[in-house]
């Protein structure tokens, strides 16, 4: 396994060009996410950056874990599930007012992917393979994922 930081990344990951953990989720979509600091109530705001190709399509620092977490293999694994679940959810998943601050490209990108992404942040069910035996993206019994 790749070490960043003392941070053990998750089977399948890597480190992006910018240097942080990263989740190639499918052939097109790439999830970075780290650590950013944390909150008044000790828990670990997440930085994150959702592209398709090169393209970031969602950005921020919204996301933060339980109370007191440590920054470990299986957190990076359960924020990365976390931020990926909000960012697939699609209109009639939701309030409409949750999409107001979406830019038309945003919306754009959920109407067509959205759907099919939201099985790798599921819980219980491995979004590399469909098996209900691990999850993903910690998937570390599977093979290599095409690496």
């Amino acid at each position: 396994m790749v070490m960043t930081h003392a941070l053990t990344l998750p089977a399948g990951w890597m480190i992006s060009p910018r240097l942080v953990p990263a989740w190639p989720i499918d052939g097109e979509h790439t999830l970075e996410i780290c650590p950013a600091g944390r909150t008044d109530e000790q828990r670990i705001r997440w930085s994150y950056r959702l592209t398709r190709g090169k393209r970031t399509i969602f950005a921020g620092k919204d996301i933060c874990s339980g109370m007191r977490a440590e920054p470990t293999t299986r957190e990076l694994g359960s924020a990365a599930r976390t931020v990926l679940s909000y960012l697939t959810l699609r209109p009639g998943d939701t309030d409409a007012e949750y999409f107001d601050g979406y830019t038309a490209t945003q919306m754009a990108w959920a109407e067509a992917y959205a759907e099919e992404l939201s099985a790798f942040a599921m819980d219980g069910i491995c979004g590399y393979c469909g098996s209900e035996d691990h999850v993903s993206p910690l998937c570390p019994d599977m093979p290599d994922h095409g690496r």
